[in-house]
């Protein structure tokens, strides 16, 4: 059995982006490209091209609905805010991902989250997102493991989609780190944590860590 856990530890915002103190919208967003959903299993039993774009759209509204929101009030500049001495689970599984990207959005309380949320839930229903359909339907046609071949396009896409989402309004960012990982490279041994680390707009510093483990059932 395994075990896998990616959290943040500690947030620090230079400059909120308001007169005194404000209030900070946190969004989080895991993709992974080696762990298929269930629902993926079903491209191998049909060969209805309408049946397989059911299938997929199905998977990716499986993999929209992980996302985080958290708001933070009473933030000034230089604030740090810390998540507790055993830090927050951005996201967990059951088995150590060969790779995962990371989307996290820090973001002035002006702006509704949830039409933010409606707007990302809306890559669903988008013509980008139907032909990126139709042009899996034909890299599966000659994939050896159609599954696993859709899981990974799947998780780039809506890792794509959802960063535009998240930072169409520049006027509200205050922060956006768009980070991606894999085992070989950063966590060979299951393990690591970095502290300090700058976001694209050098206003935030976090403090993660992952951990994977092997235990007995």
């Amino acid at each position: 059995m395994e075990f896998f856990a990616f959290r943040i530890n500690k947030l620090k915002i230079l400059n909120n982006q308001e007169w005194g103190e404000g209030e900070i919208k946190l969004i989080s967003f895991v993709t992974t490209g080696d762990a298929p959903l269930p629902v993926l299993d079903q491209l191998l039993h049909t060969t209805d091209p309408a049946a397989k774009k059911q299938i997929i759209q199905s998977a990716s509204q499986q993999v929209l609905s992980a996302k985080e929101f958290v708001e933070i009030d009473h933030i000034s500049d230089g604030h740090a805010m810390t998540f507790g001495d055993a830090g927050f689970a951005l996201y967990t599984a059951d088995k150590i991902p060969v790779s995962f990207n990371w989307t996290f959005l820090a973001m002035e309380s002006d702006q509704d989250i949830n039409q933010l949320g409606q707007r990302i839930d809306a890559i669903i229903g988008s013509t980008d997102f139907d032909s990126f359909t139709t042009n899996l339907l034909t890299v599966l046609t000659t994939a050896v493991t159609p599954q696993i071949t859709a899981g990974i396009a799947i998780g780039k896409f809506l890792s794509r989609a959802i960063t535009k989402a998240m930072i169409d309004n520049e006027d509200d960012q205050v922060g956006v780190y768009y980070m991606s990982f894999n085992r070989m490279e950063h966590y060979p041994h299951g393990e690591r944590k970095k502290d300090d680390v700058p976001d694209l707009s050098n206003n935030l510093l976090v403090d993660y860590s992952i951990f994977g483990t092997t235990y007995d059932a």
